[in-house]
């Protein structure tokens, strides 16, 4: 307890070498719980009040750190009360923020965290309120391999039980995973199944969106807009 203590000291008072020490340090703790299926350092940790300088350090830290404190969250976020303090501390929409850095890391990292934050309903709706469904896509596509490998996990969490999230994955994929998803209730990006068996609701909200599409466009022979936000938010 007094080396987290001390860790946690750092990040609030530390100078940025500091910091970014820190947040290594307590990263290597949190990861070490994870692997070894110990919840109680990760409790220690969010105790020590460790959370909400991280979420600092992902908004005003180097490349480096800003990686560090999303795995450390993200190791946190593995457990249900260390998810809910991330998302009362501001956590998500930084880490939404980082899925769009220059660092690969710092994405794989971001990734990861919120993946395991969208493990339930309030972390489903936070990342969705934060915009993060876009740039998941986006990793999706072209992110490293460890990248879409947690994208992956995360967009199939976002989807489930939720139709808004899983006609706004599929308006983000492109138009004809609208069609898919309105049809068959399931979207594919590659091999990769990230919407599967979607209830009614939300094949219907993906119906009124190529109806409205179809009636907007096709008329005119103008194609689909590229971001179509501005047609789907009725129906979201």
């Amino acid at each position: 307890m007094a080396e987290i203590e001390g860790l946690v000291r750092a990040l609030r008072e530390g100078d940025g070498a500091a910091k970014a020490a820190a947040a290594r340090a307590l990263r290597d703790l949190a990861g070490r719980a994870v692997s070894w299926l110990r919840p109680t350092p990760l409790i220690t940790i969010a105790e020590a009040g460790a959370i909400p300088p991280l979420v600092e350090l992902l908004r005003d830290g180097g490349a480096k750190a800003k990686a560090a404190a999303a795995r450390t969250l993200g190791d946190l976020a593995c457990n249900d009360a260390c998810e809910v303090l991330i998302a009362e501390a501001g956590g998500i929409p930084p880490l939404v923020a980082l899925l769009r850095a220059r660092s690969k890391k710092a994405k794989d990292e971001a990734a990861w965290a919120l993946r395991n934050l969208a493990r339930h309903a309030a972390g489903k709706l936070l990342i969705a309120e934060a915009g993060g469904i876009p740039p998941l896509v986006k990793l999706l596509r072209d992110g490293s391999a460890n990248a879409r490998y947690w994208v992956e996990r995360a967009l199939s969490r976002l989807a489930h039980n939720n139709d808004a999230n899983a006609v706004a994955i599929a308006a983000a994929v492109r138009f004809e995973a609208l069609v898919q998803l309105a049809r068959r209730g399931r979207v594919t990006v590659g091999y990769q199944l990230i919407v599967h068996d979607a209830g009614v609701p939300a094949k219907r909200k993906a119906a009124l969106v190529v109806a409205a599409l179809l009636r907007d466009y096709v008329p005119e022979f103008k194609s689909a807009p590229r971001d179509i936000k501005t047609v789907i938010a009725s129906y979201l």
